[in-house]
């Protein structure tokens, strides 16, 4: 990642982007004795031309009986700066001891422009910087906004970006920011390596992760672009694979990634530590709701003993006993699956406990990021509907029906707080998937 500064404008930009002195600081013989028994009122203000004399006297906070000592005027000096809208703030001794603060502001921004973006749109890029226009100019500001202009491209898998910010200066004490942007190549993920996989190859898992290495055919999508997020997203991928093959203790500890500049493109690295395989030893049922028999649950499990342990078969019996239980009648029945391990058989010993839940209703769902898909394609794919007993079963199918559209590049539902202790509110946050 690149960054560069380029200034038009003359002295006054040249002051501000590269750090000019803003404080003349006030020594502890700087103001006289006659000085510190002024009042906030009797502060003289040169310099300002936007900001309010009042509100610049406000930043000196007096003593007991209304007198500035010079600790209050110190703390003033510093609040005065930390605002932001000054480039310089003086304080000095007028005839008689008089308090004159001098103050220069910094310029307004007139407008804010990009150039070279061909790949972001402006209307993006102006909603994720903090510089407005019309607002106050700021150094750190726009240093912190060229920051996460390369972020946002970062993120697109454009590594080699490189945003000068420029600062041309206008009449009236205003500049416009101009951000010129040199967008680059998209990088590209050159290798995947696996560290610690003895029970598969590192050909299989590579079918199991959505990053793919860079090579002819890979204008045909988007797989083989360095994605921070994808690669953590893969992580879980690895892990659900060896806990659907039965290696319940598995840890993918880490995803190391590297650029390689002779390559021009990201070196990836999956470390696993894999753990033994397990099998299921045996398989248990119970429940604490009066008059519920834990055992008719049996034909709703999806593991059998003597089979690898697989967690998606656990989850999914999981699923069909909470949404037998809540047909019984029982909606706030809560199934929780417990096992323990026998190390040296490299068993299982499943239990399924069922227990009641807290009795809470859905008060709302809420839809956020559809802008294309309606919310009726969303809410059908719901087996639960607002004023319901809240199912994390049927919330759980819900998601991944969702996800299995198709639609979006990511689906999570989460609960907020409703407007009792018994109401949730549910959250749906997509995000599209790209149609062109």
């Amino acid at each position: 990642m690149k960054f560069g500064l380029r200034l038009r404008g003359g002295l006054l930009a040249t002051l501000i982007m590269f750090g000019a002195p803003v404080v003349a600081p006030v020594g502890a013989g700087f103001i006289s004795s006659s000085a510190l028994a002024q009042t906030v009122q009797s502060i003289s203000v040169e310099g300002n031309r936007r900001v309010e004399v009042e509100t610049i006297r406000s930043y000196f906070k007096p003593g007991p009986g209304g007198r500035l000592d010079q600790a209050a005027i110190d703390d003033g000096l510093k609040a005065l700066i930390e605002t932001g809208l000054f480039q310089d703030v003086k304080i000095n001794r007028g005839a008689g001891g008089q308090i004159i603060v001098s103050v220069v502001e910094n310029p307004v921004i007139g407008r804010i422009a990009f150039e070279g973006n061909k790949k972001i749109k402006d209307e993006q890029l102006t909603a994720e910087i903090q510089s407005k226009a019309r607002g106050t100019f700021s150094r750190a500001m726009v240093q912190s906004d060229t920051l996460r202009i390369a972020e946002i491209y970062r993120r697109s898998g454009r590594y080699d970006v490189r945003v000068t910010p420029e600062i041309i200066e206008q009449p009236n004490n205003r500049v416009d920011l101009i951000f010129t942007i040199d967008e680059g190549a998209k990088t590209s993920v050159k290798s995947i390596e696996f560290v610690g996989n003895n029970a598969f190859s590192s050909y299989r898992l590579r079918d199991v992760i959505k990053t793919h290495e860079s090579n002819l055919l890979s204008f045909l999508s988007s797989g083989d672009i360095y994605d921070p997020d994808r690669v953590e997203a893969d992580r879980d991928l690895i892990r659900r694979f060896y806990l659907k093959n039965g290696f319940a203790d598995v840890q993918v500890v880490a995803a190391l990634t590297e650029y390689d500049p002779e390559r021009k493109g990201f070196l990836v690295t999956f470390k696993i530590e894999e753990g033994q395989q397990y099998r299921i030893g045996s398989i248990d049922f119970r429940s604490s709701i009066p008059n519920f028999d834990a055992s008719s649950m049996r034909s709703y499990s999806r593991v059998s003993i003597g089979s690898l342990y697989n967690v998606e078969s656990v989850e999914k019996s999981v699923e069909e006993m909470q949404i037998e239980a809540s047909r019984r009648g029982y909606a706030f029945a809560v199934v929780r699956p417990g096992g323990d391990r026998n190390f040296e058989a490299h068993t299982v010993a499943i239990v399924f406990n069922i227990d009641e839940g807290p009795r809470t209703y859905i008060e709302r769902i809420n839809i956020r990021g559809n802008t294309r898909t309606r919310d009726y394609v969303i809410r059908r794919e719901f087996d639960i509907s607002e004023g319901d007993a809240y199912n994390r079963a049927l919330v759980d199918r819900a998601e991944r029906r969702l996800k299995n559209l198709d639609f979006f590049k990511s689906v999570k539902i989460s609960t907020e707080p409703g407007s009792s202790s018994d109401r949730v509110v549910l959250i749906v946050d997509l995000e599209e998937k790209s149609t062109g």
